[in-house]
């Protein structure tokens, strides 16, 4: 290195422009970059950067990015008088030529304010990561060499890295030579000749204990590279031996890995997926469990969401970090099967839905995701469940056909959502339009309920987070016969609502929602079987007790509003959220089903933001338990245990019955009453309904004893009265015409039942 001699100093953090005028982000394209940099003092240190550049437009200058001092620079050749890397002249050149801009250069190790994103020069390892998150554009490729920093201009490079004495380089790319020179310091090459934008390009040296191997897959076999420098060699062959299962299942599913090795270094900071060189937080590098070995996945899951193909502009960034996420989805079926993958994915969508509008300041679209929300769980996870949703969607092997031709047609350029929707409904033959209108350009999620009206089926829907409904369903329904045959049924149809005739190979005795986890709607799936775990923590229940070897109970947690609750009488507050008991017996004896149940507030526990606007730790003993058979019948408060504190715990209920529950803050002095679920036969039945104006009706439910009456009118009030009331007694509360709410409680019970007048 030559270039010590600062002839005109600036720090420069400018974006690039090129232009007469106005300059357009594309009127230059660089396509090479040739960079040698000084690493062998630490910091500051000296760099040469020479850029291939091609004018797509006529411009008066261009300028770059760099987070250091520019000492001198050429333009093919010829020295510029004043070094001012934001308005590099080009007026000699006209579109389409190519012009080479050398810059020699030091930089100071810069490292952005949150302490992540930057150059770091550690006692014990020197390397970069290519974004920060409070620097605006996220991209800082420019704290390595000066360059066009963004997320669209993607160009091949060569690195050439003299290191510190006794310790060596390990870059993106692929090594072309590394010698010992004769100042005794490791001098290495690398080149990456694949188009990639300027962040996920990297170097680093350390003292590092490599590791060499091989992993195979479907379309070749790729070297390994593992650097590290503290931890034992066996722990970290044994955090990487997954991966001879995983880059097959992502061959598999988006077509062959493009970038000829694959390489992680063990880092300080934390995980980025630079090409070749991905650095993986230290504590990840000996780990096998599960959040190392998905964040080791999810880091090569970007060589192809991001790598492979990048998003156009930050604002799209739920292609590449919800693309990456759901590849470690991927991985988990690939290591442990489907069950385990889907476990993952409920645990994703279980966080996701409780607290993702929390900690992004409100539920928001995909796309255009804000500046200050690129890198946040709505873009990750969120985006990780968009993805999974449109494999269900469109099934796996129309989905993962798309997604090949995807990766291979935009194979090393850019991409936003909307060609994304584009380029897979033509894909596909499939239009997505709607599918991405609500789930990447709306906010919020879809609950979906599901009931039985003679041979069809109707699906509602409510949306949670946002105004959107999704126009253009397709909600799984696996039906159940008396006999435990099965069959699913793909619900089609139009509209917030929809109808759908079914036809099947039995009687169905009980249906589930998703069972397969296929669609990312706001619900999640608990199974219980003879031996299983009785905790559930994505669904918020727990089912102790012995299941007989012939049952299966499932329980749908549906985080939507609960159905038709508006007429019942003492309701102050309900939760936001429902379960659904699905099995072949309406009881299950001996059983007891937990609910759970947060504070309003609490964020200490393992579930904050549960049930926020719920309950306050003063009005928990107001909480009850709810339970109708099932759409069309009355809830009713039944008899519970509660299991906890004032901040969080569990709502017991034993001898469950299949049906809908739910928890809710009553009214204690019109809602006290609670009947054991044991005496819930049927519901109250009135004769005759509809009955004639001032005609006597009779009252029918198996409940022993006398109860009381109350009958209130279409706005809420109560109209009439009478205790001491029975089974079978006959009643003549002498009602004008109209549509009145009729209830029964004493100790043990608490009914209601439509009657109308003519």
């Amino acid at each position: 290195m030559k270039c010590y001699k600062i002839l005109t100093c600036f720090f420069l953090t400018f974006i690039l422009a090129c232009g007469v005028q106005a300059q357009t982000a594309d009127s230059v394209d660089v396509l090479d970059y040739d960079v040698s940099v000084d690493l062998s003092a630490g910091k500051p240190f000296a760099g040469d950067a020479t850029l291939t550049v091609r004018l797509a437009a006529p411009c008066r200058s261009l300028a770059l990015s760099l987070h250091g001092t520019a000492d001198s620079a050429w333009v093919n050749g010829a020295a510029l008088d004043t070094v001012d890397l934001g308005a590099i002249p080009t007026t000699a050149f006209a579109a389409g030529d190519t012009l080479t801009v050398r810059i020699c250069y030091h930089g100071a190790g810069y490292v952005e304010s949150y302490g992540w994103g930057g150059f770091h020069f550690d006692n014990d390892m020197t390397y970069n990561l290519g974004v920060g998150f409070n620097v605006d554009p996220h991209v800082m490729g420019s704290v390595l060499m000066p360059c066009r920093d963004n997320f669209h201009d993607k160009a091949t490079y060569t690195l050439r890295v003299r290191a510190k004495r006794g310790w060596t380089a390990e870059c993106g790319g692929l090594l072309q030579s590394r010698t010992i020179g004769a100042d005794s310091l490791e001098h290495s090459v690398w080149r990456i000749g694949q188009e990639v934008p300027t962040y996920l390009v990297s170097v680093s040296q350390a003292a590092f204990r490599r590791i060499h191997s091989s992993v195979p897959a479907l379309y070749g076999t790729y070297p390994l590279t593992l650097g590290f420098r503290e931890g034992d060699s066996t722990l970290v062959k044994r955090a990487f031996r997954e991966l001879d299962s995983v880059v097959p299942m992502y061959e598999r599913c988006l077509g062959p890995y493009r970038w000829g090795r694959i390489g992680y270094i063990a880092t300080s900071k934390g995980s980025m997926e630079h090409v070749n060189n991905i650095a993986l937080a230290k504590e990840f590098m000996t780990s096998v469990a599960e959040r190392g070995q998905m964040t080791i996945a999810h880091e090569l899951g970007h060589a192809w969401f991001g790598n492979l193909v990048t998003c156009r502009t930050e604002a799209d960034m739920w292609f590449n970090e919800g693309g990456a996420s759901f590849c470690s989805e991927l991985a988990m079926e690939a290591t442990k099967g489907r069950a385990a993958a889907q476990k993952y994915y409920q645990t994703n969508l279980e966080a996701v839905v409780r607290e993702a509008h929390v900690t992004d300041n409100g539920y928001r679209p995909l796309s255009p995701m804000p500046h200050q929300y690129t890198y946040g769980s709505t873009t990750y996870d969120k985006g990780a469940l968009v993805w999974h949703s449109l494999r269900g969607y469109l099934g796996d092997s129309v989905f993962y056909g798309a997604m090949g031709r995807l990766m291979a047609d935009k194979a090393f350029s850019t991409i936003d959502a909307a060609e994304v929707r584009d380029s897979l409904s033509a894909y596909t033959g499939c239009d997505l339009t709607d599918f991405f209108r609500f789930h990447v350009f709306s906010p919020g999620f879809v609950d979906y309920h599901v009931h039985m009206d003679g041979t069809d089926v109707v699906v509602r829907q409510q949306t949670i987070g946002g105004d959107a409904a999704v126009l253009s369903n397709r909600v799984p329904v696996t039906f159940f016969s008396a006999s435990g045959d099965t069959a699913k049924r793909v619900l089609a149809f139009d509209g917030v609502e929809g109808h759908v005739a079914v036809s099947l190979p039995f009687a169905p005795l009980y249906y589930v929602l998703d069972r397969d986890c296929e669609l990312s709607d706001a619900a999640t799936l608990a199974v219980y079987r003879k031996g299983s775990s009785a905790l559930n923590a994505a669904a918020h229940v727990n089912l102790y007790g012995t299941i007989a070897e012939e049952d299966s109970v499932f329980v749908e947690h549906h985080w939507g509003r609960p159905w038709d609750l508006d007429t019942l009488t003492g309701l102050r507050r309900p939760a936001g959220r429902y379960w659904v008991v699905s099995g072949a017996r309406q009881q299950y004896a001996g059983l007891q089903l937990r609910l759970r149940y947060v504070r309003d507030g609490y964020v200490n526990g393992n579930y904050p933001y549960l049930d926020p606007g719920f309950v306050s730790s003063a009005a928990v003993d107001s909480v009850r338990v709810l339970y109708r058979q099932g759409y069309g019948h009355p809830w009713q408060a039944v008899s519970h245990q509660r299991i906890g504190n004032s901040n969080e715990g569990w709502f017991t209920v034993d001898n469950p019955r299949t049906g809908e529950y739910t928890l809710a803050v009553v009214d204690t002095n019109l809602l006290s009453i609670h009947s054991p679920l044991s005496t819930l036969h049927t519901p109250l039945s009135l004769f005759p309904n509809p009955v004639a104006a001032g005609e006597e009706i009779t009252l029918q439910v198996p409940v022993e004893g006398t109860f009381t009456v109350r009958i209130f009118d279409a706005a809420g009030r109560q109209v009439w009265r009478k205790k001491g009331c029975a089974n079978g007694r006959r009643v003549n509360p002498r009602l004008a015409s109209g549509t009145y709410l009729v209830q029964i409680e004493n100790k043990f019970v608490s009914l209601q039942s439509k009657l109308i007048v003519l």
